[in-house]
């Protein structure tokens, strides 16, 4: 279970909208993962795979994508497993419907003990609480499965330090990976490599997100989240995705992170909003401020150089990439939602031993990945703890 696109439970199924400025606009690129296509050319293999977790990301994120790749003959989900057997026939009653066919339905602690003896098996997804999915991804890794994690890798970083350290142990054999769509959305990806073309040095960077996370509404609305037993709630939950945004976009690694925390909202029961400052060492600075007590929603990434600048804003069902050099005309292109699609299309090649789309593919589901999008937040968290502001001097009366 996780917010779809890092921005709530209503921000799915917005409508493509016009881009609002630059003279030379009128492109808008989709998605360039077609499983029909693309995928059918790989050699005729299938990977059956186990599903843990059957909640509403589950159903509704993973299940789409997994359904068109059983039909283009790439997979072929085996088991669909939660710790409720109510929940996991949910989850069965999805593919059945997109399949005509249902996997076996299996819960709780024998259920699991099955799927990871089943030497048919040899991946799962792991699409649980977030407090739950490192020991389940370990213990996948341990009986020899691939593994799919869903953000965050883990609730801490000793937490997913612990299970990459197990699964370097056993790397050659086994892939485990974490499932961060931010990182595989197709604008983002350019928003990267555009840096590099037209900032120059970079000078400084901003992200902006506004996110409603109204009481009552579908994600909010699940206990784990309401009980909320990991560091950092919801914004370890949704806004890990910005981290990873960031990083991807800027290309590089935060050194120091300074923040103020607060909580905006009566229903939600850790802070919903942060004000922060990332140092990218002697290089330059970023800002991220975040929040999820908002009534509109937004998200605005602008990266400034010393030879232009580049600013990623999410429109309606994707992602505007506008790039402006110096005083030229601003370029704008939106991309079309792509990255949840494009991550486990990834993680089936990856698992199939065939060649990635993309030459960074492989990289980009490294755990590593995961683990440094999470630290970026836990610091977020933990240096509110220490933080001694400063008192500008008093006017003089």
């Amino acid at each position: 279970e996780r917010c779809g696109h890092g921005l709530g439970a209503e921000g799915l199924n917005e409508d493509l909208v016009g881009v609002p400025f630059a003279k030379n606009i009128g492109q808008v690129r989709q998605s360039p993962t077609r499983f029909r296509s693309d995928l059918n050319r790989m050699e005729n293999r299938v990977l059956r795979i186990a599903h843990l977790g059957s909640g509403i990301f589950a159903k509704e994120g993973h299940a789409p994508v997994f359904i068109e790749l059983q039909k283009a003959g790439l997979v072929e989900t085996s088991v669909c497993w939660s710790r409720s057997i109510e929940s996991a026939r949910g989850l069965a009653d999805v593919y059945e419907k997109g399949l005509g066919t249902a996997p076996d339905v299996l819960a709780g602690e024998e259920g699991l003990e099955t799927i990871l003896n089943r030497s048919d098996i040899s991946a799962v997804t792991v699409v649980l609480p977030i407090y739950l999915q490192a020991v389940y991804s370990l213990r996948a890794i341990e009986a020899g499965k691939h593994v799919l994690s869903e953000k965050p890798i883990a609730a801490s970083t000793d937490e997913a330090a612990a299970v990459i350290g197990k699964w370097k142990e056993v790397s050659n054999k086994v892939h485990y990976c974490v499932a961060e769509n931010f990182r595989f959305e197709k604008a983002f990806r350019e928003a990267a490599s555009e840096v590099k073309n037209v900032c120059g040095a970079v000078i400084s960077a901003s992200l902006t997100a506004f996110v409603p996370f109204p009481e009552g509404s579908k994600y909010e609305s699940t206990q784990w989240r309401r009980d909320s037993k990991h560091l950092g709630g919801v914004l370890l939950d949704s806004a890990v995705h910005f981290m990873a945004g960031l990083r991807l976009v800027l290309g590089a690694e935060a050194t120091d992170v300074l923040s103020v925390n607060s909580k905006r909202t009566a229903h939600m029961p850790q802070v919903d909003t942060f004000n922060a400052i990332l140092r990218f060492g002697d290089r330059f600075n970023a800002s991220a401020s975040v929040t999820y007590a908002a009534s509109s929603r937004r998200f605005i990434l602008v990266v400034v150089g010393t030879e232009g600048e580049v600013i990623v804003e999410r429109m309606g069902g994707g992602y505007q990439v506008t790039k402006m050099r110096g005083n030229e005309e601003p370029f704008a292109v939106t991309y079309e939602f792509c990255g949840v699609e494009d991550e486990i299309a990834a993680f089936v090649r990856l698992c199939l031993g065939h060649d990635p789309t993309d030459k960074s593919d492989p990289d980009l589901l490294d755990p590593m990945q995961g683990f440094s999008d999470l630290a970026l937040i836990e610091s977020i968290m933990t240096c509110h703890e220490s933080f001694v502001p400063v008192k500008p001097t008093p006017r003089i009366s």
